[in-house]
């Protein structure tokens, strides 16, 4: 992607978000494993913006230590008092007040500019009016309550939907609060900006009509959009939202070769790969951290979190890994099976009703059914590691007690607990001669 020269970006995410009825502030609200406002910071990462200036507001402290994380090299400045758009982007001026490239404003709740045409469509389209004011204008096939945008003989207005007249309800143009504008023409617009409206505030908007008096040419960039990425403002627009996601991230795997069985009902997240030659049943989720190679067969009812899957893998039914996974090739997850910070070597079984934490697996191991990793000390809160070798087999409802480690090839009996380090190939059993009471039941 080809990107301006010394680009800033502004991102408005003040905001409190009042539907959303939460105490969180309405960016760090997300969906595919990831905040609105970091889908927004991530997209907007191929144009390489020399600098990101975050208006931050209500909950300033999480949203940028969310940034600060995750983002770094973001800049702030905190709208302290909320007094409309216009304001909110009025307080960046002693920060960019100097610039003299492109500036790029968004909101933080719209995400439209998640699909990678659509930033790079606007930039490239401000470089014909790299001195003006350049509107990215969406359309879209239901804009209900949305602001229209319409151009004549060279001037740009926006009207809200409140004061359309029929006819220009018709248009399907709206106005999705995305601009590109020239540094040095951007500060004196918002000067002139009046609170002389219903809600007595400065609206950023009004810098459309403003632009041409002063010598400012305003442009219009088209592209196609979907109803929920104009804006998201409630649980319910996030929702759609994340459905929209879905839906393109599910036609992307799949048109990358992989086989979704019930695509509706599996859900993945920003950064989850998967191989070609994959099969994936219904009703799986990839959390966050997924990486899976290509011919593994995730079956249903999977879920997956901070895992890498090795080629040929079969995970599941009803299998969870947790964070810190690593399968590797061959390796075989049965029913009510979960993995949790651990390495399972090659080849490696655990089919039933098994819980492994903590632990290092080699290869070609045979876990059997009901074998767990006794990991975690209550007095201490230290989760000691379990290291099984290659080879190595355990009955049914085996117990290993970290710190310990099964050497290669031991076999352990049904019901063992193991306290001990072993030796190699070695039997170990907890087995007692069988003690029987003829009668003994008729009694109780």
């Amino acid at each position: 992607m080809t990107h301006p020269d010394n680009l800033a970006v502004i991102i408005l995410a003040a905001g409190k978000g009042t539907r959303m009825k939460s105490t969180q502030p309405k960016v760090l609200h997300g969906f595919a494993g990831r905040p609105m406002l970091g889908h927004m910071l991530a997209a907007l990462q191929p144009l390489k913006p020399s600098r990101t200036v975050v208006i931050t507001g209500f909950g300033a402290d999480a949203v940028e230590a969310y940034c600060n994380a995750h983002f770094p090299g973001c800049e702030f400045v905190r709208q302290t008092e909320q007094k409309g758009t216009g304001h909110a982007v009025q307080v960046c001026e002693p920060l960019l007040g100097a610039h003299q490239g492109p500036i790029i404003i968004l909101y933080g709740d719209v995400m439209l500019n998640l699909r990678p045409d659509v930033l790079a469509t606007l930039a490239q389209h401000h470089t014909k009016n790299a001195q003006g004011l350049t509107l990215l204008a969406a359309t879209v096939a239901d804009p209900t309550g949305l602001g229209r945008m319409f151009e004549d003989h060279g001037r740009v207005r926006i009207v809200e939907e409140k004061d359309c007249d029929e006819a220009q309800r018709q248009v399907k143009t709206a106005n999705p609060g995305i601009y590109a504008v020239h540094g040095p023409a951007l500060w004196p617009l918002l000067r002139e900006l009046k609170t002389d409206n219903a809600q007595a505030e400065l609206y950023l908007t009004d810098i459309v009509a403003l632009a041409p008096d002063h010598g400012t040419p305003v442009a219009m960039c088209k592209v196609p959009a979907e109803r929920a990425e104009m804006g998201v403002n409630s649980r319910a627009e996030l929702a759609a939202m994340d459905a929209l996601w879905q839906a393109r991230k599910r036609k992307e795997l799949m048109d990358g070769g992989v086989t979704l069985i019930g695509p509706e009902t599996c859900f993945f997240s920003h950064d989850t790969a998967i191989g070609p030659d994959s099969v994936v049943g219904p009703f799986v989720v990839c959390g966050v951290g997924v990486t899976v190679a290509g011919g593994t067969t995730l079956n249903a009812f999977t879920h997956l979190e901070g895992t890498q899957v090795g080629t040929g893998a079969i995970i599941g039914p009803y299998s969870r890994t947790r964070p810190g996974t690593v399968l590797g090739e061959n390796v075989h997850l049965g029913n009510f099976v979960e993995v949790k910070n651990s390495t399972l070597g090659q080849g490696t079984k655990a089919n039933h009703l098994s819980y492994i934490g903590d632990a290092d697996v080699g290869a070609q191991v045979n876990l059997g059914a009901g074998t767990i990793t006794a990991n975690y000390n209550s007095k201490t809160k230290v989760k000691s590691r379990t290291t099984i070798g290659n080879h190595a087999s355990t009955g049914s409802q085996t117990v290993l007690v970290a710190p310990v480690t099964l050497a290669e090839g031991t076999m352990t009996g049904a019901g063992t607990i193991i306290r001990k380090n072993t030796e190699a190939y070695s039997l170990v059993t907890d087995a007692k001669e069988q003690l029987v009471k003829p009668g003994y039941a008729k009694t109780k």
